[in-house]
């Protein structure tokens, strides 16, 4: 793999070691680290190895007068509060941040700076990727995208949770706090630059409880809106070649547009989400009724990948659902109805998912494998 090759400059010893030990530790993959706490042994060490360097993090005491940024290809300020000196020829970062923070933080203004430069992995990991969809609202299809996602994550599993609906409720159950969101990325695919895998990890967010990745929401629908089709599959595919996911979970809109119908036929499977009264019915025949012409008109196989899950179940007032009332389909997964099935506490921030839901999803999951 071509790692970063990463300098970090600080004359506070215990912050070096703390952030050299995280680095190593959580990101040995992306960074080869070298720290220093004495400027003199940080000139000597660039002098030896000029052109080497990929970043170099600099505490801003050591701005002034310093002859050697133009040796690394990136310096990063680490200010810990106000500059006693203008900054003008490099990047400022705070370096009082959570550690995947200021991983993101850095990488962010590396790959602004490199957008042309890439870092391929060599990670052997097989990436699948499981749309959720319903042409029906309100069928409680972010829910179960977001239950998988936990549900794969408690298992062991590398997961990025990817929400595209227009209206989002992503911040209901993430921290979106970051200072980019989707929308910067999207900006960032639009200008055509080519290191869009550092600029997903420069963006992306990381769930303190279970580790899982998403976006923070676009700044605005429209952004999401104007992806085209094209610039949506780039997306995709850069997500699944990082090669850094197990899965992900793609929490998508209920329009059955040219879009979505890419989204749904470049997915390994699909979870098809099911209400269970007529009306429902007539819809989701309707829905694969267009899904045989597409097939047959565009020699797409979505219909084979589908997994039809049957959600908020009642058992008193189920409506019997023949095969053939679904062009010989059969509900894999029947989730009873649960009131808020995926809890939230201290504001928006969920803390566990109710156990009959938890025990549907796994089954849901056990399908997929």
């Amino acid at each position: 793999m071509s790692k970063i090759h990463l300098i970090i400059a600080d004359k506070d010893e215990a912050y070096v070691d703390s952030l050299s030990d995280y680095l190593i530790s959580k990101h040995s993959n992306r960074f080869q680290v070298n720290a220093f706490t004495k400027r003199e042994y940080l000139s000597e060490y660039i002098s030896q190895n000029k052109g080497k360097a990929d970043i170099l993090l600099l505490c801003s005491e050591w701005y002034t007068g310093c002859d050697f940024m133009d040796e690394v290809n990136t310096t990063i300020i680490l200010s810990g509060g106000m500059l006693t000196n203008e900054v003008m020829d490099c990047e400022v970062i705070n370096k009082y941040q959570r550690g995947d923070k200021l991983v993101g933080s850095i990488l962010n203004c590396f790959a602004e700076v490199n957008p042309n430069k890439y870092y391929i992995s060599d990670k052997d990991k097989k990436t699948k990727m499981i749309a959720v969809y319903s042409p029906l609202g309100g069928v409680g299809k972010t829910s179960i995208a977001l239950g998988a996602s936990i549900k794969s994550a408690e298992d062991g599993k590398a997961v990025f949770y990817l929400n595209l609906e227009n209206i989002q409720s992503t911040s209901n159950f993430f921290d979106c706090k970051n200072s980019q969101s989707i929308s910067n990325l999207i900006y960032y695919i639009k200008e055509n630059k080519k290191n869009i895998a550092l600029k997903i990890e420069g963006i992306r967010c990381v769930d303190s409880m279970y580790n899982i990745h998403y976006f923070s929401p676009p700044d605005s629908c429209v952004d999401l809106n104007e992806m085209s089709i094209d610039e949506m599959q780039y997306l995709l595919n850069k997500l699944r070649l990082s090669k850094d996911y197990d899965e992900i979970y793609i929490d998508m809109s209920s329009n059955l547009d040219e879009k979505n119908i890419s989204i749904l036929n470049s997915s390994d499977q699909i979870i098809l989400v099911i209400d269970q009264d007529d009306m429902s019915m007539v819809k989701i025949n309707r829905f694969l009724t267009e899904l045989k012409l597409l097939s047959k008109r565009n020699d797409m196989n979505i219909l084979s990948k589908i997994i039809l899950v049957l959600n908020k179940y009642n058992e008193n007032e189920y409506i019997n659902i023949k095969s053939g009332e679904l062009d010989g389909m059969t509900v894999s997964v029947k989730i009873p109805y649960i009131f808020k099935p995926i809890s939230t506490y201290e504001g928006n921030y969920r803390k566990d998912m109710k156990v009959e839901f938890k025990n549907a999803i796994a089954k849901i999951l056990k399908v997929i494998e």
